[in-house]
């Protein structure tokens, strides 16, 4: 019981500690267009964050200007009169290959942006005016490092977040996701999973009506986002599940994505580039041809800005008037836009295309529409009116639903996800089950034999995950006839039977790595025996939180024949106990088979984890049984009869021949797997430290900015300050012509430099100024500071003297049976306030015959030591009056007390005195007393109680809060000599 006990303090002191020093988490929804960004810190809610500008969604837009590196609304200020300095919609970017069409698009889209081809890697360079280049990768990682750090503020005590979730539309490739990890990388940050938006979503919508979902009938709900530059429809369905994973049988719900439909280059950004071509078009027309807006990249930048603004005012009216100030030469544009006008740009936009991804989720997920229980909009392009009654028609409903928030419901989704996945934090359990959205296979070749003897080469393909297979899951593939180094590939399987051939160039190389395995032959040499048999090599695969394909390990493996004796008992009852024992604990901790067999066809062999599992149990078994001495010391009764159960049978087992059975032992030799990625060329370690010290270096640059502005406002500032008060009543008095000049002679030659040097110099330099200032006019600020505080002083120490005085002198008249203190004690706190007197009254009367504008005598610090001394000695004082008992009192009458007169004796006497004190404190002495008499009431002495009952009644000395926190509780008090007044005086 004991132990019991101790293991769940241990518990319960890890989860306190946790909680008191957890990291934060945060998630971040990244779009095309901005980012939202939300965290779970410890003693807080999740939430979404506020960025630097104070708003909840910020630009993903990085601009480089003069020096300085710009993020959010800033960059996109920036981007209005110098386009080509400011990237953004660069997620479009990531892990693509140049001659990719998403590539080509964007070059269309934004023909100011310089981008060359990688000459190792065929990827995407960007190219800044200033000189610099980066990787699509390294501006992303910026954006992430930002993020981070608004994050770490919001948190607040200085947390450092490193663990986040991510969100990632759910058409990312193999490519992309291994891409954006890089770049995560970069940032600083720690992924711990990479969560489709859509599921993102629905996980924030699912853990608000956890009460909504059963068993039996799953709900199945579709949720519809067009974001900024796709569209993605998604069937999610929703039920409760048992699981086993703590070890008992539990209920939670569960989201299962049952199919996804997607339009990569359907959304706002597509609207918004038509709507400012349009406006291209109205001010060319407005201007009769005479300046060709479409080639100036600032011309259309402003435009560009303005049909996103006119977007957003049309899905709420039908009719604005678009304004854009100095369009080209001086020339303004003034145009009315109607909502139809814009519904006729997009015509092609929002027909068929806005319902086609539905019926392909819907297609993928086996269901009509009459089965899908609700239809969620998010995302903040769902808002335009056109979006939603294409959808209100195809589904033939009346209202769709808007119960999510469209802009935030993603990062939330996440932040709970991340929360989940951290160690700090204890969320409820919500299992989420993603879909893998390309089929993948491996394909290898072997080589057959014919008929005719002649050796041929053939190609062979198995299906390693099929379109909407569940993850996270483990895949193992059997090669079972391969007895060399060989090699396969892991390629992107049957994709035409669901993707579009857009789809499919979008997505890039289909082939994704390559694995050349060796060391075949030498693990076949080391196991050639006649009692090995060879089963073939497996490959084990893994599809992980973040939906990216990882290949664990690859291993031989043969099975041995091993004779062993059959024991002549039936069994041990011990060891089979213990046995079983262990396969429970086996399959509660260790998960059993869990891997998936790859199926296959032909000659390919399949894998059979059950048998696998079965002979890993067995063996735990045998060893439990054969290998340990656990089963005879548990149970020695049992023992002692085996033993003498072989004493009687020793002549018999002698001359009986051993019994023997065949078991099979399986042996795995782990061999080398090289990987290489075929999709999208890995970097290096050198390649991504040299682009961590880029960011670093941009880091530290603007760091180093960020302190130089706060030292140059602050040189600023303390410049403008000085001057006025120089000449300020009080700075007069206490300052001398001459040391005000000099003040001001140094004030106007810092105040040349900060306007003619001040750019080009580094915070160091300025900070060195600004001290020297101070140093100039620390001999006149620190009078004025003295005389401005020395009343306030003087007044504090005069009533900590008036009370030490008053304290002094109610002790030393206490009577000799009542007196508590020593003689010593009594003495020493006399010579002290008679000793600060007199300095109190030599010090004042020196420094009134002193000038103002000379080095004062009396200084602050030095009265503030006074009432310190004053104060330690007389609280040492008082807290020996509360914890000193009172001394018995003797009369010479001798007779017990009656029961009535103790309890009159408990009134008070006429001599008593009492000290004034707050009602409370009152209260809270009569409740230690009363708890205290409670505690010695085994002791009947009339006598003692008519003492304690009398101690109620009297009243302490009254103690600032602080002194009497820190006193210990005493049932007795001392019966008090002296009455205080005036409160006691904290400092």
């Amino acid at each position: 019981m004991r132990l019991f006990n101790l293991f769940w303090f241990f518990l319960v002191s890890l989860s306190l500690f946790g909680q008191g020093h957890g990291l934060a988490v945060m998630s971040i929804d990244l779009g095309t267009e901005s980012l939202k960004i939300a965290i779970v810190s410890p003693g807080k809610p999740m939430e979404i964050i506020l960025n630097t500008d104070s708003q909840r969604k910020t630009p993903l837009a990085v601009a480089f200007r003069d020096g300085d590196r710009l993020f959010g609304e800033a960059a996109l200020s920036t981007a209005v009169r110098f386009p080509e300095k400011v990237f953004t919609h660069f997620l479009d970017l990531i892990g693509k290959n140049y001659d990719s069409p998403a590539v080509k698009l964007f070059k269309t889209r934004f023909p100011y942006h310089n981008m060359t081809k990688d000459p190792e890697k065929s990827t995407v360079i960007l190219h800044h005016p200033d000189g610099m280049t980066f990787t699509p990768e390294e501006i992303l990682a910026m954006v992430l490092h930002k993020a981070k750090s608004d994050a770490e503020i919001a948190a607040g005590d200085k947390q450092s977040i490193k663990d986040a979730v991510i969100t990632v539309p759910p058409y990312f490739s193999q490519a992309e996701r291994r891409s954006l990890t890089r770049s995560v990388q970069m940032a600083g940050l720690k992924v711990l999973q990479l969560m489709n938006t859509n599921t993102a979503v629905a996980l924030n919508y699912g853990a608000f009506r956890r009460k909504d979902f059963n068993e039996s009938n799953p709900n199945f709900v579709l949720f519809y986002e067009m974001g900024a530059s796709s569209t993605v429809a998604t069937v999610v369905a929703y039920q409760t599940v048992k699981t086993k994973e703590r070890g008992f049988v539990e209920s939670n719900p569960q989201l299962t994505i049952k199919g996804v439909g997607f339009d990569r280059n359907l959304g706002g950004l597509e609207m918004q580039i038509r709507l400012r071509d349009y406006l291209a078009k109205l001010f060319v027309e407005q201007t009769k041809n005479k300046y060709p807006v479409q080639s100036n990249k600032r011309a259309m930048a402003k435009l560009f800005k303005e049909a996103g603004r006119l977007k957003k005012v049309l899905s709420a009216n039908t009719e604005h008037v678009a304004q854009v100030e100095n369009v080209l030469n001086d020339i303004d544009l003034k145009a009315p836009v109607k909502r139809t006008d814009f519904e006729d740009l997009c015509s092609d936009l929002l027909g068929d295309r806005l319902t086609k991804p539905v019926m392909v989720a819907l297609e993928s997920a086996g269901l009509t529409m009459q089965e899908v229980d609700q239809v969620i909009l998010f995302g903040g392009n769902t808002r335009v009116p056109r979006v939603q009654q294409a959808l209100l028609d195809y589904f033939k409903i009346n209202e769709l639903g808007k119960s999510v928030n469209a802009d935030e419901a993603a990062a939330l989704g996440g932040a709970y996800q991340a929360a989940h996945l951290s160690k700090g934090f204890k969320v409820k359990t919500f299992i989420v089950k993603d879909a893998n959205l390309y089929p993948i296979q491996v394909d290898f070749s072997r080589e057959i034999v014919g008929e005719d003897g002649s050796k041929k080469t053939r190609l062979m393909q198995r299906v390693l995950f099929t379109r909407n297979n569940l993850y996270p899951t483990k895949k193992v593939l059997t090669f079972s006839r391969h007895s060399d180094d060989f090699e396969f590939f892991i390629n992107y399987g049957d994709l035409q039977s669901f993707f579009s051939e857009e789809d499919i160039a979008n997505i890039g190389s289909l082939n994704i790595t390559k694995i050349q395995v060796k060391g075949v032959t030498e693990a076949m040499a080391k196991h050639k025996d006649e009692n090995k048999e060879y089963k073939g090599i497996r490959a084990h695969f893994r599809m992980d939180e973040s939906g990216i394909l990882n290949m664990e390990n690859v291993e031989t493996v043969f099975e041995a024949k091993i004779e062993e004796p059959i024991e002549a008992e039936k069994g041990n009852v011990v060891g089979d106990a213990f046995a079983k024992f262990g396969n429970t604990i086996s399959k509660l901790f260790g998960g059993g088979g869990s891997e998936e067999a790859v199926p296959t066809t032909g000659e390919e062999k399949p894998e059979e984890p059950s048998k696998e599992s079965v002979d890993q149990s067995t063996n735990e078994s045998t060893n439990g049984v054969n290998g340990t001495d656990s089963s005879s010391k548990a149970s020695p009764n049992v023992t002692e009869k085996q033993d003498q159960a072989a004493a009687q049978n020793v002549s018999a087992e002698s001359s009986t021949p051993v019994k023997t059975e065949v078991k099979i032992k399986t042996i795995k030799e782990p061999v080398i797997a090289e990987k290489t990625d075929l999709d999208l060329p890995p970097l290096d370690d050198s390649e991504i430290n040299w682009s961590i010290k880029k960011l670093q270096d941009l880091i530290a640059k603007d760091e180093e900015k960020h302190k130089r502005d706060g030292m140059k406002n602050s040189l600023e500032s303390f410049i403008t300050e000085t001057k006025m008060r120089l000449y300020e009543n009080e700075y007069e008095s206490a300052s001398t012509q001459e040391e005000r000049e000099k003040i001001l002679k140094a004030l106007e030659t810092t105040s040349e430099w900060l306007e003619t040097e001040a750019d080009s110099a580094d915070s160091k330099t300025i900070e060195e100024k600004l001290f020297s200032l101070m140093k100039t006019a620390r001999d006149v600020f620190e009078r004025v500071k003295e005389h401005k505080e020395r009343p306030e002083a003087l007044k504090a120490l005069n009533e900590i003297l008036n009370i030490s005085r008053m304290f002094y002198e109610g002790a030393l008249n206490t009577s000799a049976e009542d007196q508590i203190f020593t003689e010593v004690e009594i003495t020493t706190l006399g010579k002290l306030v008679k000793e600060t007197e007199v300095w109190l009254g030599e010090a004042v009367s020196e420094q009134e015959r002193i000038p103002r504008f000379e080095t004062p005598k009396l200084l602050v610090r030095n009265i503030q030591e006074k009432i310190v001394t004053l104060d330690r000695e007389v609280k040492y004082l008082i807290n020996k009056a509360r914890t000193t008992p009172p001394k018995p009192k003797t009369t010479d009458d001798t007779a017990k007390p009656t029961e009535n007169e103790a309890d009159s004796s408990s009134e008070g006497e006429p001599n008593d005195e009492t000290i004034n004190m707050d009602q409370a404190a009152e209260d809270n002495i009569v409740n230690e007393v009363e708890t205290d008499s409670k505690i010695k009431s085994d002791k009947p002495s009339q006598k003692a109680e008519s003492s304690a009952e009398q101690s109620t009644t009297e009243k302490p000395l009254e103690l600032s809060s602080n002194d009497a926190d820190q006193q210990p509780q005493h049932s007795q008090k001392p019966k008090p000599t002296a009455t205080v007044d005036e409160p006691h005086t904290e400092l």
